[in-house]
């Protein structure tokens, strides 16, 4: 199974990718950025792993707690890849 997670509910990004038993992550002390940085990063990160956004079987996202600008962050990116590639999408609380 392949999977893309990620939180962007604090100050910190956070982003795995599990490609059946290996898993990539990266995460970094965004503060304010995670907008700017969130796509590239998950590009690089589906590069490192070998795969295409087409070849997940589905996205989770952090749900909160935590700020809400970083939350709605992270629903509407997980919203925007899910649509676009047709994926199921769900939110966690870490």
């Amino acid at each position: 199974m392949n999977l893309l997670a990620f939180d962007t509910s604090t100050e910190f990004l956070s982003l795995a990718v599990m490609r059946d038993d290996a898993i990539f992550t990266f995460d970094t002390l965004a503060g304010q950025s995670h907008s700017q940085i969130i796509l590239p990063q998950i590009h690089n990160l589906l590069t490192d792993a070998g795969l295409q956004l087409q070849d997940l079987h589905g996205l989770a996202f952090g749900a909160g707690p935590g700020s809400f600008t970083g939350v709605r962050i992270a629903a509407g990116v997980a919203q925007g890849l899910g649509f676009g590639a047709n994926l199921p999408v769900v939110g966690f609380v870490p």
